[in-house]
Order: structure tokens, then sequence, then C-alpha cells
């Protein structure tokens, strides 16, 4: 964050007091949580609340919801916790305690959260897609299908559930299962993959130079030449090369004499050249035998979010 000049630092920078009585809060709030996420985890404990206590609870809720948009999460987390304080039987605000625990990496406190709502409401199935999203941050890959299953069964016309579901069996290497999975939710939102927010995962090992092939089979097989051609650009750009899978892949039949494609295809045979050419190894004027190159790794992005 840019640093104001050194006068208005001077004025904005909290004195030693504020600054232990705001760590002295966070750590209570903390003990508070676990404390109660130990007990209610062996059995729910619904506690009487007051109407003025559930209308404040809600309204830090929301004040948590716009920092958390802000990337805020610490701040977030201390509202939400105190939200929880307030209305400790909302599932809701567990879930969110539980996505925010998430985004800051805390994912055995993210779990407990996610129980807690689950124990709640057994029917709330965001919490349970979360809790698979965990697992899968975790390379829990058993547990997060589990889950994410789970999560399907209970609500399947939520088009995050299946991405995540899709995105568990491609990790796990069932294409087939995985590309089913994909194409549920794309029918039920095929704008899902521009939210990103609510599908993407943390933990995969699957080069995006793959997946992304293999959205754009997808998209190609319902006719969507643009969103087809958008995954393909971005396979090539992660270092796809592979013109005759797509040539040989039925996938790409309704589209495949479609003039966007066809130009598209030319651009990126042209750019295949033109990088083979470029990667070619300078030869040695002395000994014109070209020397040997290490083989290029991959490197793999991860990213997270936990729709719900």
């Amino acid at each position: 964050m840019d640093g104001p000049c050194d006068q208005q630092a001077q004025e904005l920078r909290p004195s030693r007091h504020a600054r232990s009585f705001s760590a002295v809060t966070l750590l209570l709030l903390l003990a508070f949580m676990s404390l109660m996420l130990s007990s209610c985890l062996r059995k729910i404990a619904r506690v009487p609340v007051t109407n003025e206590d559930v209308i404040r609870s809600n309204e830090i809720s929301r004040e948590a919801d716009i920092l958390f948009a802000r990337k805020d999460y610490y701040a977030a987390l201390i509202k939400y916790l105190e939200a929880g304080r307030l209305n400790p039987n909302s599932e809701f605000i567990y879930n969110r305690i539980g996505i925010t625990y998430s985004q800051l990496s805390y994912y055995q406190e993210a779990i407990a959260a996610f129980r807690r709502s689950m124990q709640l409401n057994p029917k709330y199935s965001y919490s349970v897609n979360n809790l698979g999203s965990v697992y899968f941050a975790l390379k829990d890959l058993k547990k997060s299908e589990k889950y994410f299953r789970k999560a399907v069964g209970m609500n399947s016309t939520e088009p995050s559930f299946h991405m995540n579901l899709g995105t568990l069996y491609f990790e796990r290497k069932k294409y087939d299962k995985a590309m089913a999975a994909w194409r549920k939710g794309l029918a039920l939102d095929p704008d899902i993959l521009s939210r990103k927010s609510n599908v993407s995962l943390v933990g995969g090992s699957t080069p995006s130079k793959e997946k992304n092939y293999f959205m754009a089979r997808l998209y190609a097989a319902s006719g969507d030449v643009l969103r087809a051609i958008e995954c393909l650009e971005q396979a090539f750009m992660d270092g796809f090369s592979d013109i005759e899978a797509i040539d040989k892949q039925a996938d790409f039949d309704p589209i495949r004499k479609d003039s966007r494609f066809v130009e598209f295809m030319k651009n990126v045979e042209l750019l295949i050249k033109l990088r083979s050419r470029s990667n070619q190894p300078a030869r040695d004027p002395q000994t014109a035998v070209p020397p040997t190159q290490p083989a290029n790794q991959e490197s793999h992005r991860s990213k997270i979010a936990v729709g719900g």
C-alpha cells in the first residue's frame, strides 16, 4: 500500500495502546471462536438470541462482506467473528467465516467453521461444497470428492458444484467424468467460467493448458465458437501446441467451418511455427552442432474460491 507523507503517517499511525487493544480483541475473539467450535463439533447447542442481537449480527455481517469484497480478509474475519458471537445459530455466518479462513489459508479453522455450519443446517449445500474445496486445497482428493458429490446430490441446480466436481475428476485423471460434470455446469450457466470466484480451486497440479483444451472441447461441442476460441487461445498461451489433436477431435466439428474458427486456427499454426523457430538453439559457428537445451518445466497456477 502506498505510504502517505511523513506528517500524515504520524497523524494516522495508531497509538501503542490502540494497537494493543486491537490485538487483544482479536485474540479474545479467536479464543472464543475456537472454544465454541470445539464444543459445537461434538454437539449442537442452540443459544437463545434476542431479535436485537440478530439484527445487529446481520448488520455486522454486511460490513464484513464489504471488507471481504475489498480483499481485506483479516478485517473481514474480525467482523464475521463478531457477527457469529452475536448470533451463533446462523449457518450463513459460519459459512462466511469458513470462506474467510480459507482465503487466509487457515484450513483447519475453515474446516471447523464449515462443519459447524453444516451441523446448524444439514441441508445447507454451500458449506458442504466449500468443505470439499478446502480438502482439495489440502490435496485430500478422496474427502474432496466425497463432499463435492454430496453437494451436487443436495443441490443439482447449482452450476459451480458441478464445475468443482469436474475439476476434482480432472485432477484424478477421470477425464470422461470431468467432461460430464463440466457439461452439466455449463448447461446450467454458460457464463460460469467468467465468474472465477465461484469455481476456481487451490491445490490442483494439472497444467492449465490441458484444462483449457478440454474446456474448449466442451464449448465447441455446444456450438459456442467464441468461448471455444477463448479457451484454446489460453491453452496455446500456456504452451499447448497439438494442432493434430484439434483436427481429429470430433468435439470441434460443430464450429470447424465457422470463419472465426478457421481464421483462428490459421493464426495459431503461424504462431506455433514462429514459436518453434524462436526456440531453436543458435548453432556454434565452429562446430555447426546445436547445443543441448534443458527441458522447459511447466508452471502451475494456484487459485482459490469457495463459492456460496
